[in-house]
């Protein structure tokens, strides 16, 4: 892989509290701003509407916007911590479902008093009902002691909750010793945060085993912070990769590491941007594994311009502009796809299932498990485990693991005796379900198809995947859809085969509107059809150069004199992506271009795919 590298300023890669219609700033300069920085381009007949409002609405960017001197104050706030008037919640920007939605809720705060948690949907407030044209800080915000009725939606269910505003401090990093376990709470990456995470490792470093640092509602920050905090669990080195809209490669270095602890990040869908960054780290440098839900996947960076980077600004106001797309160091993104943790758990166990595993290396093996994961390994107490209080998250922990996971269970003879997670469960007489289907067993890629299920890709609940069977179009779609976590369509698809009721609609139009595949040109998509193996190597070679840097400098290259011979077999128009996907390491020996793919073969590939690009965890 070729990089063109060189150093950056600190991008701000911050979901904001606000939407901030244009303002003091003129159009044309704004116009200006926005042709030189945005990463995707701005398309000209975008540029010659004629107001700002309409610029940024035609962009349907939540990341870029205008911000007057009031909303720039409360951003800053947000991301480096301060007291505030108001409820305690952070708000995202963009508008859907028919409101904001709450992102985090700040410990001591009427918020967290009254009940309000991060996802819910903010609807009105005092009756007054939110739109896209609203500031949701606008209502909010107000004198100490003044009274506040907000409308939440949560799960369909539409509340209320009656709160009064007062100063809340924001305390972005807080962190305290949980038996053997260090515990950082992080809500944001500020300018203090790094020295946050410092101090909790010098205060507590010589007294615990593992480092749990908890990102389940943090929204992001500033680059340069994230960077620094990760790089104190991983010794420095190159933090993250930024690409311009040239395609350019940039760099952000960190400092050396202070701690070789290993770290479990909690992450669920309310962890974006800087939080997906930091969790990208752990895993590029095998300092640590992740445990929670797949991340909001935020992977754009934004630029934040104003008096003192830019003489057409005026004092206080600022505009944010997504300018970059950002990349794990092992060259993964996670924009729209996220970060899937190592284990997939639910929100009501992660923190359980997290500290079970924060045990030190105890003396004896009897009475204990060890389980080896991602170059890491943990201790959990046996008895301790099956507690009622922790049977729950221990069952779901044991669900999780995936196929490259090693459990242990130590013995009176101080040895350890490898032991599946299902055989452990029965031993231990919990309501175990493996994430599995009935009938891969005997399939040469049972261990993809088991992975896929472990980071539930897959619907093993369907009880079989029948892996021998070929798989149609529409089939292919959904898999590879769900795998990237594709957001759900707002329109109907665009066929006039499949309809908005077709059990893979939203599969399809999420793959076809990104191109990574197409109709059949007369206005079909023949969703029933088989698919090729080579037609299935174009689609997740497309795939490759959209999720990682490596699949987008490898589909730049053309293929080799040397290399035709192999890849000949291949249609001309698939020689370069069966090169691609050979080069991953994500294309099975054996295969027939021209034959029909297979539901196994697509699994396996689909999964090598995802592990060789740093997608899944293991």
């Amino acid at each position: 892989m070729k990089k063109l590298i060189s150093s950056i300023l600190a991008l701000c890669m911050a979901l904001s509290l606000t939407v901030a219609p244009a303002s003091a700033l003129t159009l044309e300069d704004a116009k200006q701003l926005l042709a030189v920085h945005y990463v995707d381009g701005v398309p000209p007949e975008v540029l010659e509407l004629d107001s700002l409002d309409a610029i940024l609405e035609a962009l349907g960017d939540p990341y870029t916007f205008y911000m007057t001197p009031e909303q720039y104050q409360a951003f800053n706030q947000s991301v480096n911590g301060r007291t505030v008037v108001g409820i305690g919640a952070t708000v995202e920007t963009a508008y859907d479902n028919g409101g904001y939605r709450i992102m985090s809720v700040l410990p001591d705060s009427p918020a967290l008093e009254a009940g309000i948690q991060p996802g819910d949907i903010l609807t009105a407030a005092d009756g007054v009902p939110m739109s896209p044209e609203v500031d949701p800080r606008v209502p909010i915000v107000g004198e100490e002691g003044t009274p506040l009725t907000l409308t939440l939606s949560r799960n369909g269910q539409i509340l209320e909750f009656s709160l009064v505003r007062r100063a809340v401090s924001i305390p972005i990093v807080t962190y305290d010793q949980v038996g053997s376990a260090g515990v950082i709470d992080c809500t944001s990456f500020g300018s203090t945060t790094p020295q946050s995470f410092l101090d909790a490792i010098r205060d507590m470093e010589e007294d615990i085993s593992v480092w749990v640092v908890d990102l389940r509602s943090n929204p992001g920050g500033d680059s340069g912070a994230t960077a620094l905090a990760a790089s104190l669990f991983t010794s420095g080195r190159i933090m993250l990769y930024f690409r311009d809209g040239s395609g350019q490669y940039y760099y952000r270095p960190g400092i050396p590491g202070v701690t070789q602890k290993p770290v479990i990040v909690l992450t669920s869908e309310h962890s974006a941007s800087g939080s997906e960054l930091f969790a990208g780290d752990i895993r590029t440098y095998r300092c640590g594994i992740a445990l929670g839900q797949r991340t909001l996947g935020k992977g754009t960076a934004q630029i934040v311009i104003d008096e003192t980077n830019s003489s057409v600004m005026e004092p206080g106001e600022a505009m944010k502009i997504t300018a970059y797309r950002f990349f794990s160091p092992d060259g993964a993104t996670n924009h729209i796809l996220g970060v899937l943790p190592t284990l997939m758990i639910s929100p009501d166990n992660t923190a359980a299932a997290a500290m079970l595993l924060t045990s030190p290396q105890p003396n004896r093996a009897s009475g204990w498990l060890k389980l080896e994961i991602a170059d890491q390994t943990f201790y959990i107490d046996a008895g301790e485990a099956v507690e009622q209080d922790n049977r729950a998250p221990f069952t779901e922990l044991l669900e999780a693991l995936p196929p490259s996971a090693a459990l242990y269970e130590g013995s009176m003879t101080q040895t350890w005796t490898r032991i599946t997670p299902a055989d452990l469960a029965q031993k231990k007489g919990l309501s175990f379900t493996p994430r599995a289907f009935s009938d891969t067993a005997d399939s040469p890629y049972a261990r993809e198809i088991d992975t896929l299920c472990a980071y539930l890709i897959l619907n093993y609940e369907t009880g079989s995947f029948q892996p021998g069977t070929d798989i149609t179009r529409g089939q292919f779609a959904a898999m590879v859809s769900n795998a990237l976590d594709l957001p759900l369509p707002d329109k109907a698809p665009p066929f006039s085969d499949v309809s908005a009721g077709h059990p893979y609609a939203a599969g399809i139009t999420a793959m076809t509107g990104l191109g990574f595949l197409s109709g059949r040109g007369d206005g079909t998509f023949a969703p029933d059809d088989t698919i090729t193996v080579q037609e299935g190597v174009t689609v997740l070679s497309k795939v490759a150069a959209w999720t990682s840097m490596d699949g987008w400098d490898l589909d730049r290259e053309p293929l080799l004199l040397e290399e035709l011979p192999q890849f000949w077999p291949y249609a001309d128009w698939a020689r370069v992506p069966a090169r691609n996907l050979d080069v991953l390491g994500a294309l099975p020996d054996g295969l027939t271009p021209s034959a029909n793919l297979t539901r196994e073969q697509g699994a396996a590939m689909l999964c090598r795919l995802m592990e060789n690009l740093h997608l899944i965890w293991n």
